[in-house]
């Protein structure tokens, strides 16, 4: 599943971890070898984060269990975004619980809920050891 065998420099994308940002770098197609990153991604934040031709960002351990967390602009429907306020907060305890049964979600920079599993796990590590539970919440069903 190579969808970004196109991807060109300037191409507006959107990460649901880090939101809009632009390719700035592009590895020419005859360059590329599969499995490797092929473009970078500068977000708006200032973040930069290399990609492989399936979406797979580097921070990924493992990519047979990591998931494409990158969409070109176009593709991305702002209004289906889930950016609601939860009321209550979440307890160490219980992030760490439902960390375990893959049931939790983390607010992403981006501005939406998403699951944490797909967040780099230094941004899920630094806010549950700076106690910034408010930006967990338990999967809806």
């Amino acid at each position: 599943m190579n969808k970004f065998v196109d991807i060109k420099l300037n191409d507006e994308m959107y990460s649901i971890v880090f939101g809009l940002g632009k390719v700035v770098f592009a590895l020419a197609k005859s360059l590329r070898v599969d499995g490797y990153y092929i473009f970078e991604v500068q977000y708006d934040n200032g973040q930069r984060v290399h990609y492989t031709e399936a979406g797979k960002p580097g921070w990924c351990q493992d990519f047979n269990h990591c998931a494409k967390t990158i969409y070109y602009r176009h593709e991305v429907n702002f209004d289906d975004l889930d950016t609601t306020i939860k009321k209550e907060m979440l307890t160490k305890h219980k992030i760490e619980k439902l960390k375990h049964e893959d049931t939790l979600e983390m607010m992403s920079p981006a501005g939406g809920w998403i699951d944490a599993s797909l967040m780099p796990d230094i941004m899920v590590t630094n806010a549950v050891n700076n106690r910034e539970y408010e930006l967990f919440r338990e999967m809806k069903s």
